[in-house]
């Protein structure tokens, strides 16, 4: 018992000394960083700092702050002291440029918090350097300190990187075009938000819409106040919403019918307009002709879809799709589906009236039964001539009575069969059925 009394006596009295050695140890390390033989001061906590203007775009600024710490090496005192800053290369690196503040100690400071000013780099995708140093030769000023804390280097760059979700086979670039980092400091300048470009945005179809349409809206002004300004191309996309243009005029009103958003979203779309051709393929007036029949084009592709997915009267789509249609205009055209071989009818009721299809024949269609309508006052209609509706039930097109129905076809066919065989034998290379029809 007594050995284990004196063995845990032993024990106690060495840690003791090694206690008592490392209070005397720590007493020195303090006496030492004030020592009233130093005077001299040293970057604490961090001694490099990397800067990327890409994070933070809003308002483009030309200098981005890093916040830097220092400590004092020496003694206290309430006189006021300078660290003087100086600058040098890295080697490696382009020079980078910042803005060095006044750092003075004064009433007892041994601690100072300050701000660096990094500029903005004069080229994209550069990595620049420099190296602040503490010049310990300057007569007057607080000197260096502790040894490998006397320098801070850093890193200033503004290097873009493409978002996920924003590449060229990504769906946001029908909304946003082809990424850019100019586009992206545009975008972000836009929004207000330096992150505006996450995955779960790029991704999402509302977003992207109110993105699209905030830059659309954003460069017409721009333009409007500066024809000369420098803008970004951005896409006009058919699921979006726009304002009228300024200069949607009468000429675009005979050509194109009172404005409407979805409209336009639609042309616009189809002859890949933007935000830098759109002067060119749409404002100007000579250019009106050719986006009739891109209009026309686009509007026999929705009739096909209205008759093929709704059972509803063709008297209706002019409220859903319509665009005005000109003698003097060569058309493209689109075989309507219910003259083909679209349901259990196979058409049969178009075929009756006015034969096999061809392009050749329904563009004389169009330009005969327009001319008819004009001469009597009448507003003309594409689907006019197919008073037809789908049923169903039979999987076929029924009389489409709201439209005239079937006594509405016979006159259509009484008004292509007399112009028909009015033109010189051989003209056309179609023919139109013999009907006995009063």
């Amino acid at each position: 018992m007594s050995t284990t009394i004196i063995k845990n006596k032993a024990t106690y009295l060495m840690c003791l000394v090694a206690l008592m050695l490392t209070i005397t140890s720590c007493e020195k390390q303090e006496a030492d960083f004030f020592d009233e033989t130093q005077n001299g001061v040293y970057f604490d906590e961090a001694t490099v700092a990397s800067v990327n203007f890409a994070h933070q775009i809003i308002d483009n600024p030309q200098t981005l702050p890093i916040n830097v710490s220092m400590k004092l090496l020496g003694y206290l005192s309430k006189e006021k002291r300078t660290a003087n800053l100086k600058t040098r290369p890295v080697d490696g690196y382009p020079e980078a440029e910042v803005i060095l503040p006044e750092v003075t100690f004064s009433d007892n400071e041994y601690k100072k918090n300050f701000v660096i000013e990094a500029v903005r780099p004069t080229e994209l995708d550069t990595e620049y350097a420099i190296c602040v140093y503490v010049d310990a030769n300057s007569p007057g000023a607080l000197g260096a300190g502790i040894e490998g804390c006397n320098e801070f280097t850093i890193y200033v760059k503004e290097q873009y990187e493409q978002p996920a979700g924003w590449s060229d086979t990504d769906w946001s670039v029908g909304f946003l075009g082809y990424w850019s980092p100019e586009k992206h400091i545009f975008f972000a300048n836009l929004l207000k938000d330096n992150n505006f470009a996450t995955q779960e945005n790029l991704t999402n179809l509302n977003t992207l819409a109110e993105y699209n349409q905030k830059a659309i809206a954003e460069i017409r002004r721009m333009r409007n106040e500066n024809p000369e300004a420098t803008i970004v191309e951005i896409p006009f996309n058919k699921e979006c919403t726009y304002d009228k243009p300024t200069y949607w005029n009468e000429e675009h009103e005979k050509y194109l019918g009172a404005y409407n958003s979805t409209y336009f979203g639609d042309i616009a779309s189809a002859i890949g307009a933007n935000t830098i051709n759109e002067s060119e393929l749409i404002a100007d007036k000579d250019m009106l002709p050719e986006l009739n029949k891109k209009a026309v084009l686009i509007m026999m592709k929705n009739y096909n879809q209205y008759f093929s997915s709704l059972a509803i009267s063709t008297t209706n789509f002019i409220d859903t799709y319509w665009f005005p249609m000109f003698e003097d205009i060569e058309y493209d055209v689109i075989q309507p589906d219910c003259w083909t071989n679209y349901g259990a009818g196979g058409g049969e009721k178009p075929k009756k009236y006015y034969g096999e299809y061809s392009k050749e024949k329904y563009r004389f269609m169009i330009k005969t039964w327009l001319k008819k309508q004009k001469a009597e006052g009448k507003q003309f209609m594409l689907w006019q001539m197919f008073p037809l509706i789908i049923n169903w039930n039979t999987w076929d097109a029924d009389w489409d009575q709201k439209a005239g129905g079937e006594d509405a076809m016979k006159e259509c066919y009484k008004a292509f069969k007399a112009a028909y065989e009015a033109a010189p034998s051989g003209t056309y290379n179609f023919t139109f059925p013999n009907l006995d029809i009063e």
